[in-house]
């Protein structure tokens, strides 16, 4: 088994109807390094800034919240997009960097459908990514709203790995399906990933999170 160099637990905690004790106990259970957050309230902000004081959190109640925090030190700022903008991460590793991304994709059944903004933003991330030099570890995780079938997941694999159907391939699983109708419902859609180039996931599992129709997404990376 390889080494464990990162352990990240990204989530959309659904607008603030993510129950702030119970994401609290996933935290404290999971013991990430790093915590990816779309749809983050100010409540679900307190709780992940009390375990992670690294990092950069905006929390907001308009579908826009924010959130890319750590354990420990991590530069984080925030790039600009279409439709949504991105935070992104780093640590220093021998001869380069662990650069992560997270991001959260202009959902296409919206009303008005955002598929300008969802293609110019999927377009910005795919050359932003691209500029990163290759000596460079890239992982983009987060709530992309797009299926393995989808366009905008088969534009971002051009330049990024599915860093969980790999490792799902190797273990001999199906990739865990992340979206459901409803809070607590059966999962029907895999749209939380981890994309990856430049390292491997070596674990994944999803998590159930009360209140939210999401579940987390938790990688370890190799």
């Amino acid at each position: 088994m390889a080494q464990v160099l990162l352990r990240i637990l990204t989530a959309n905690l659904y607008n603030g109807c993510a129950e702030p004790d119970a994401l609290g106990r996933i935290l404290d259970a999971t013991n990430p390094d790093v915590v990816a957050a779309q749809e983050m309230a100010p409540s679900a902000a307190a709780v992940i800034g009390d375990r992670m004081p690294h990092g950069l959190l905006l929390p907001a109640l308009d579908n826009t919240g924010s959130g890319l925090a750590a354990a420990r030190p991590m530069e984080v700022r925030r790039h600009r997009l279409p439709h949504r903008d991105a935070l992104v991460g780093q640590y220093a590793r021998d001869g380069g960097r662990i650069v992560i991304w997270s991001v959260h994709l202009a959902n296409p059944i919206d009303r008005p459908p955002p598929f300008r903004q969802r293609r110019n933003q999927v377009r910005a991330l795919q050359a932003a990514v691209d500029d990163i030099p290759g000596e460079d570890a890239v992982v983009v995780v987060g709530d992309l709203n797009a299926t393995p079938l989808w366009p905008a997941y088969r534009r971002l694999l051009h330049s990024l790995d599915d860093g969980v159907a790999e490792w799902a391939a190797r273990a001999g699983v199906r990739p865990e399906r992340t979206w459901a109708r409803r809070p607590g419902g059966v999962p029907l859609l895999r749209i939380d990933h981890a994309l990856t180039r430049g390292i491997e996931v070596e674990r994944a599992e999803t998590i159930l999170v009360p209140g939210s129709d999401h579940r987390a997404l938790v990688v370890d990376l190799a």
